[in-house]
């Protein structure tokens, strides 16, 4: 299937294992450029790495700050951006009920 995304720049969190490393074999596929973050690469997303168009980077988005090194990786533009980590309980209220110590 095409779905346009040649060209694209992706930014995908938990990147290295399960939905996130599916979701960069999607993206890659469709000729996107992709920016892997996690905390560690996996044998999997290593795999992937040798075209030039995925770059991993280590990353906890625990700390404030790290959200900004995959958005930094990502130069001038970021078309696609999946967030594929972290888990919470669930609030009726919604996403903007959830704080930054959450």
């Amino acid at each position: 299937m095409e779905l346009g995304l040649h060209g694209k720049v992706a930014v995908v969190t938990g990147a290295s294992k399960g939905i996130g490393l599916a979701i960069v074999r999607a993206l890659l596929s469709e000729g996107a450029t992709v920016i892997a973050g996690a905390r560690s690469t996996s044998p999997e997303l290593g795999e992937l790495s040798g075209n030039g168009q995925l770059k991993f980077i280590p990353v906890d988005l625990s700390a404030p700050d790290a959200g900004q090194a995959l958005v930094d990786a990502a130069g001038t533009k970021v078309d696609i951006l999946v967030n594929n980590v972290g888990a919470a309980k669930t609030r009726i209220s919604g996403f903007l009920e959830i704080s930054d110590d959450d």
